[in-house]
């Protein structure tokens, strides 16, 4: 989707109007006023978690001190209306008591994460969940916490909304696109990303105490959600309302690692459930399926390094603030060392399970 320049979002400033063409007619704005209790938000819903060893107490989630204070109104716009979320990202208005959110993870190692909400009450609103991370300067690779001391976390839709599956997340593969290797190794690549969040799996002997559950129920010919219709990414509203959760291979934008949409909903006092999700691996990147990098790796990433970040946010993560975690806002080209979670990272999935 080309967009004229005056259409063009360019964060921080709000989206002046909606797409056209594909779009209904309205606005953004700026409003410092939205009513944190929109959605039921709840500013003070921290992680919990009760463990024997202290020095795994969980700080809670990593927020910025006003939740609300970034999110933008939407106007005059119905469900199934697109809104430009991000640069060159667009998501449908979902129905009143639900919420979409999309994470992008490009082949720079840079991120995107935009969630749509609308509440009971008919307000639209943006939230930018990944606003209140510090960035850490090019060339400090030092001064990032390790892996297994960082306890830092935040959850998918933003600060207050702490989603998550209220049952076994049932997902099937579509192998429809994929650009090397074999089914049987592609599949094996997925369910060890999904298999991970369920075990806790993880590099610093944290114990499971994560109660969610997966299972892998076989091939489909349904399509992912996420795909690049004119040029930008968004969530196929129609996919994204069925029943089957799907992992397979669209060809997406140039610079696209993988996308990730979800699907959520309000419960009511405080709860918040994912109803569906949907990922889209780009199949015209290098990806090796295996655990170890191959000899001679120079650009290929790791498929099941990619998945364990991609299934932490279907499972209601959001990005961590720092640069080790597995939940980090980065990637990197020939390291498998996503594939298992930090401390952050396991803290964040027991707050949430």
């Amino acid at each position: 989707m080309t967009l004229p320049e005056s259409r063009r979002r360019s964060r921080p400033a709000p989206l002046p109007c909606l797409l056209a063409l594909v779009m209904a007619a309205g606005c953004v704005v700026e409003d410092d006023a939205l009513d944190p209790d929109a959605l039921e938000l709840d500013d003070d819903t921290p992680g919990s978690l009760t463990v024997e060893d202290a020095d795994d107490e969980d700080p809670g989630p990593s927020e910025p001190a006003d939740p609300h204070a970034n999110d933008e109104r939407v106007e005059g716009v119905v469900p199934g209306d697109l809104v430009e979320v991000e640069d060159g990202i667009v998501l449908p208005v979902p129905a009143p008591g639900e919420m979409i959110a999309i994470e992008v993870i490009y082949e720079d190692g840079q991120t995107a994460t935009a969630a749509l909400v609308h509440d009971v009450e008919g307000s639209v609103r943006i939230r930018h969940p990944d606003d209140h991370l510090v960035a850490i300067p090019e060339g400090t690779a030092a001064a990032c916490a390790a892996k297994c001391s960082d306890n830092t976390y935040s959850y998918l839709f933003g600060a207050g909304i702490p989603a998550k599956w209220q049952s076994t997340l049932n997902w099937r593969y579509r192998d429809g696109g994929r650009p090397s290797g074999t089914k049987t190794a592609a599949i094996d690549g997925f369910k060890h990303g999904a298999g991970a969040v369920p075990s806790s799996r993880n590099s610093c002997s944290l114990a499971d105490q994560v109660s969610a559950t997966q299972s892998y129920k076989g091939e489909t010919n349904v399509q992912p959600s996420p795909k690049v219709v004119n040029g930008a990414l968004t969530c196929d509203e129609a996919l994204l309302d069925d029943a089957t959760n799907v992992v397979g291979w669209r060809s997406m934008t140039s610079n696209n690692l993988a996308t990730t949409c979800t699907r959520g909903v309000s419960l009511g006092g405080g709860n918040f459930a994912i109803t569906k999700m949907d990922m889209s691996f780009n199949k015209d990147k290098a990806w090796y399926f295996e655990n170890a990098v191959p000899g001679g790796c120079s650009s290929a990433f790791s498929l099941r390094g990619v998945a364990t970040h991609e299934f932490g946010h279907a499972y209601g993560l959001g990005h961590a603030t720092q640069c080790n975690l597995t939940m980090s806002p980065a990637a990197s080209p020939c390291s498998s060392a996503n594939r298992q979670f930090g401390k952050g990272d396991v803290l964040g999935l027991r707050s949430l399970y």
